[in-house]
């Protein structure tokens, strides 16, 4: 394979799996956002402030953050199982999502605060 180094695969090549990988991770991170908007409007509807809109909207997209997290570390997992090729970007990208979800917890909590 032309990725092969001689200790082993390079961990820079990113491949067609780890992209399809990544879209996985995309459609996760992605839902938690959806979610968030939804849950802002219906407790708009149902007579919450704005701050409570906009915690179930930081909420929620930490809690999809973390969810895409495991998921990316997950698959990673099972494909150095399998002895596939794992890209160091998707190592990257479940401790980026990681740090993030943390982030956004916190601001979370500072909103959730103030209400």
């Amino acid at each position: 394979m032309s990725w092969e180094g001689p200790t082993g695969p390079d961990r820079r090549t990113v491949t067609d799996h780890d992209r399809r990988r990544l879209k996985v991770t995309a459609r996760v991170l992605l839902a938690g956002p959806i979610l968030g908007v939804l849950a802002a409007l219906w407790l708009g509807a149902v007579g919450a402030g704005g701050l409570a809109g906009l915690a179930a909207f930081l909420l929620l997209s930490a809690a999809a953050s973390v969810a895409a997290a495991l998921t990316t570390a997950v698959l990673a997992i099972v494909d150095e199982y399998r002895r596939v090729h794992v890209a160091r970007r998707r190592t990257l990208t479940a401790l980026a999502l990681f740090a993030g979800g943390f982030v956004l917890v916190l601001l979370s909590l500072g909103v959730a605060a103030t209400i």
